[in-house]
């Protein structure tokens, strides 16, 4: 009987950006009773082992190779199709899709059946309905590796290394709860077996709620929205189960039958004794559908720890390999990043030796690589480091110790209520700067550098550039030093406007910026479509300045047929706690109608443009 098919809705959309004629790989999860979806590709100029493993080790646990996409007439189909199909393991039918270049208009779906190839339908899966279904584990745990730096060492001990996680001495927590998965006993907790289902552990996990005075919290079961809320990534509505890594300390006694254990064992070798330590702290995900078993559950959170490792051993074996051999080699600490590019619909993780920047050639050369097998524009820095996955359990952690800004405040926001309008809205992470905040006392004229600090954040979170927030000292002392300003507005109270901001991104950041005039605050409704095409295609905050106001706008709500629009406002002068529900209750970050503009007051426009780096 031939699998049930469903296509990610994330995928399709990809799928219709390849332009290029080519084959690539396709991988999915087999879940359920006999359902494959497909969440994801890579194209590649040649489609070899090598590639496609090593691809595979970037994917959380259970998402695997699963069939081959052809995009227009690629002669090397029916050879790359047959190298595909043997190494397939999650189904006894890879698949096939046949795309048109640049089109979803006559895609064919065909699974491989005794030798042949069957059409079959497919159902599209809405990012909604992915959300709902499925659910992503991280877990985090350290080890050390001891090896000579050779490739071939590192592939020995890392080998070793697997095989040792893999037998049966590890026990997962469930963070924040009683819950224990073992390879012995299974799933340890009072109201749940192995017959359990993941979404039962999910509805056993508590989060932090404030009481109502807001300062000591407690413990409330989890719904799947506060899940996401709490423990989720900035940015993805998929619920993340948090998992802590023991080591069982008594084990199993070994059969009567066994074979005793030697009491001393001799080995004599010749090997150099030139070994090194390195730290392996790494970070494994794994996809699962909220119906899979829990008796699953252990042999899966292996599986992402030894996907991991596979991938820290891919990453110190290329670096050695690009390396000049000589007696002084020395081996760099590897570390997981996490990425969630939202054309994806899913995690991708890669990782970096910890020594080696963003901006050393062979990273760049890695990254560059990744666009291209993932078919990515290289416009857009997506693997940089500081683009990877926020989740809300680390912000948390990191607030309670350092003060940051808000992240992200327009999400959960009250919609618009523009009737047959559509949101064209910021594209990636920022935070949330305004008056006061560190003991700046800028208010009655610092909106424009607060508004400023929250472009610079957006840039500095997408990894565009690892440059600090520029403070309101710094942001004059550069207008002076470029003779915009006089000597005597270095340390003044004197307010700037968007002309000044698209200098000092141009000076701090080696950003261009467009700027938009508009007569009176009347006529703003006519340049709601010039905002959406921003937001879509550069997806950057834009600063508003009027009058002596200035203002941030993170989106806009534009309705073709009527002209009607709202824009979404970050409104710097802002004087209160860094408290969300405070924050968009009462306006100061929310919608905002004609109404908002003063009609007597001419605007500018400054709207930042993405910088091409990958």
């Amino acid at each position: 009987m031939l699998p049930k098919l469903r296509i990610s809705a994330f995928l399709l959309k990809r799928l219709e950006r390849v332009k290029l004629q080519c084959s690539g790989c396709l991988y999915g999860v087999f879940y359920g009773d006999g359902t494959l979806l497909l969440l994801s590709f890579n194209v590649e100029a040649s489609v070899g082992q090598l590639n496609y493993e090593h691809i595979q080790h970037k994917f959380p646990a259970e998402l695997d190779l699963c069939g081959l996409v052809k995009f227009g007439e690629c002669s090397d189909t029916q050879a790359h199709l047959n190298e595909v199909i043997s190494s397939v393991d999650i189904t006894d039918n890879p698949i096939l899709l046949q795309c048109q270049l640049g089109t979803l208009v006559g895609m064919k779906a065909s699974f491989f059946m005794h030798g042949k190839l069957e059409d079959v339908p497919y159902e599209v899966m809405e990012a909604s309905q992915l959300y709902n279904d499925f659910c992503f584990t991280r877990l985090k745990c350290g080890f050390f590796l001891y090896t000579a730096p050779t490739p071939e060492a590192i592939a020995k001990e890392m080998h070793a290394l697997r095989k040792r996680v893999a037998d049966g001495s590890l026990v997962f927590n469930v963070s924040e709860t009683k819950i224990y998965v073992s390879s012995n006993f299974g799933t340890q907790h009072k109201s749940l077996n192995c017959d359990s289902r993941i979404e039962q552990l999910i509805a056993e996990i508590p989060t932090p709620e404030d009481t109502p005075s807001g300062n000591n919290k407690k413990k409330v079961t989890a719904t799947a929205s506060e899940l996401v809320k709490h423990y989720g990534a900035v940015g993805c509505d998929y619920d993340v189960i948090n998992i802590d890594v023991l080591r069982c300390r008594s084990r199993e006694p070994p059969a009567g039958d066994a074979a005793p254990h030697p009491a001393l064992s001799v080995c004599i070798t010749n090997e150099e004794t030139s070994k090194q330590q390195v730290p392996l702290e790494l970070e494994a995900m794994a996809i699962l559908c909220k119906k899979t078993k829990l008796l699953r559950l252990y042999d899966v959170l292996i599986e992402s720890i030894c996907r991991s490792l596979r991938l820290f051993e891919q990453c110190l074996s290329e670096r050695l390999n690009e390396q000049e051999p000589t007696s002084e080699l020395k081996l760099l600490a590897p570390r997981s990043y996490h990425f969630y590019p939202q054309e994806f619909g899913h995690f991708l993780s890669c990782a970096y030796l910890e020594q080696l920047s963003d901006d050393e050639p062979s990273v760049q050369e890695k990254r560059k690589r990744l666009h291209r097998q993932f078919a990515l524009p290289v416009t857009r820095p997506y693997f940089r480091r500081a683009n990877q996955c926020r989740f809300q359990c680390d912000i948390d952690a990191s607030d309670a110790s350092t003060w940051t800004p808000l992240l992200n405040t327009h999400l959960g926001v009250r919609p618009s209520g523009v009737i047959d309008g559509k949101e064209y809205l910021v594209n990636g992470n920022y935070h949330y700067y305004h008056y006061l905040q560190q003991q700046m006392q800028d208010k009655g004229w610092g909106c424009a550098y607060r508004s400023l600090q929250t472009i610079c954040s957006w840039f500095l979170l997408q990894g565009y550039t690892e440059r600090a927030i520029p403070t309101h000292l710094e942001i004059q002392e550069y207008l002076h030093k470029i003779n915009d300003k006089p000597a005597s507005f270095v340390g003044s109270s004197q307010w700037i406007g968007s002309t000044e901001l698209s200098m000092c991104l141009q000076g701090f950041l080696n950003v261009d910026s467009k700027i938009q005039h508009v007569a009176s605050g009347g006529e703003l409704s006519t340049i709601a479509s010039e905002l959406a095409m921003h937001f879509q295609t550069q997806g950057t905050p834009v600063m508003i300045g009027g009058g002596v106001l200035a203002h941030t706008i993170i989106g806009v709500d534009y309705c073709v047929q009527t002209g009607q629009a709202k824009f979404l406002i970050l409104d710097p002068h802002y004087t209160g706690a860094d408290d969300l529900a405070t924050i968009q209750i009462k306006g100061w970050c929310g919608w905002k109608g004609m109404d908002f503009w003063d009609k007597k007051s001419y605007y500018n426009l400054c709207m930042p443009q993405r910088p091409i780096l990958y």
